[in-house]
């Protein structure tokens, strides 16, 4: 179990630390869904060894070893972890859930506070025009997603420009970003290595949504000047953290010059080296449920044999 453990937290690692490369390399349609799945299908791999390292300490204790029916002592004779090890595995794994809580008790907040915020826009449809002078525009998550644009940034935008800023709004509401970018982060909350590859999937997702308006409008150029003057013109509070988006997010001056260069190329080079890293993580912590159900299985056959023995 223990070349097993190290495979899988050494496949982890490499995916984490290459998250942000692949993030920049990869279409952003293809980055934003690759970087989200890989970062959920890591932090799950994660939490699971780190649970089956720590409850190979955990079951050595009388108790759970009573429920169990297994042998404390083969246990812990063919324990393949460090009691250290697994008593750390067991501390990260409840700091770990404990931030995992926090961070999924903000979130529900968040959408909360987008939900109400937009509680008194009765209009029909989903773009919903605000007569306020303030430049503003955001998209709220679904379910009952809202395109909210005021009067004040429609006024200050050229009829191309304005096409643009909606074209970017709509991609975040018809493939539904907000949600990806919620997986990101509850995947980064439970294993914070995964922090950079969240951010990368956000800039994903932001490029996503701009390469879209650009198809709409059919002109890079003049979508990047549109982006550009948005951004000078709005200033975004942020009233419900990452699930209201808004197409002055993210980091405006790279995204503008992606807007300037050519449409980003397929890279099937790129997607092919992280499905087979995480074809080597899922191997790995299937690995390491096989060896940990192998070990808990020969302390109780040992047990039984014991007390058979006795009789």
């Amino acid at each position: 179990m223990r070349a097993a453990v190290i495979i899988a937290v050494a496949a982890s690692l490499v995916i984490a630390a290459s998250g942000p490369v692949m993030g920049r390399r990869l279409p952003p349609a293809v980055g934003a869904r690759l970087l989200v799945a890989a970062a959920v299908l890591v932090a799950g791999c994660s939490v699971f060894v780190l649970g089956v390292m720590a409850f190979t300490w955990i079951g050595q204790l009388p108790p759970i070893a009573a429920v169990g029916e297994w042998s404390i002592t083969d246990l812990r004779s063919a324990d393949p972890i460090p009691t250290e090890i697994a008593a750390g595995s067991a501390v990260l794994l409840l700091l770990a859930a404990g931030w995992w809580l926090i961070v999924v008790a903000r979130r529900c907040r968040a959408l909360l506070a987008a939900h109400r915020s937009c509680r008194h826009l009765t209009a029909a449809g989903t773009l919903v025009v605000v007569d306020d002078q303030r430049p503003d525009a955001f998209t709220t998550p679904q379910p009952a997603g809202r395109i909210v644009v005021t009067t004040g940034l429609l006024q200050a935008l050229a009829d191309q420009e304005r096409r643009v800023v909606l074209a970017h709004e709509a991609s975040h509401l018809l493939h539904r970003h907000a949600w990806w970018l919620l997986a990101a982060d509850l995947a980064a909350a439970a294993n914070p290595l995964l922090r950079p590859t969240a951010r990368a999937a956000g800039r994903c997702v932001e490029r996503w949504a701009d390469e879209d308006a650009a198809a709409v409008v059919g002109d890079r150029r003049a979508a990047a000047r549109a982006l550009a003057r948005t951004a000078l013109l709005t200033r975004n509070p942020d009233l419900a953290g990452r699930l209201a988006l808004a197409a002055s997010g993210g980091d405006i001056p790279a995204r503008v010059q992606a807007l300037m260069a050519p449409p980003p190329r397929r890279r099937p080079a790129t997607v092919v080296v992280l499905a087979a890293l995480l074809m080597v993580l899922s191997a790995a912590t299937l690995m390491v449920q096989h060896r940990g159900e192998q070990l808990f299985e020969h302390a109780g056959h040992d047990r039984v044999a014991a007390v058979e023995h006795h009789r």
